[in-house]
């Protein structure tokens, strides 16, 4: 995804937006984010957990079962929402 300058300039901003698909059908908010450190020091971030089942996830703590949607799945972000490909 490329990015614009209209995105979150901080991950805490991310955190609470509404997420959507590109039908219109909403996913509920972004909960988390989960991701891995580079070698070089920068911070990947590799899915986002999203609506109710993000909720529980974030609770609930990692586990084997703990997965999100895939960063790569975001199609669209702004300071208003997320948009993704469910």
């Amino acid at each position: 995804m490329e990015l614009s300058g209209r995105e979150p300039s901080a991950f805490s901003e991310l955190i609470g937006l509404p997420a959507g698909d590109p039908n219109g059908r909403s996913l509920g908010r972004v909960y988390e984010a989960r991701g891995h450190w580079e070698r070089d020091g920068t911070i990947v971030i590799d899915e986002l957990l999203i609506g109710r089942q993000g909720l529980l996830r974030r609770l609930r703590g990692p586990g084997a079962d703990a997965r999100g949607i895939p960063w790569a799945n975001v199609v669209d972000l702004d300071r208003e929402r997320v948009l993704v490909r469910a």
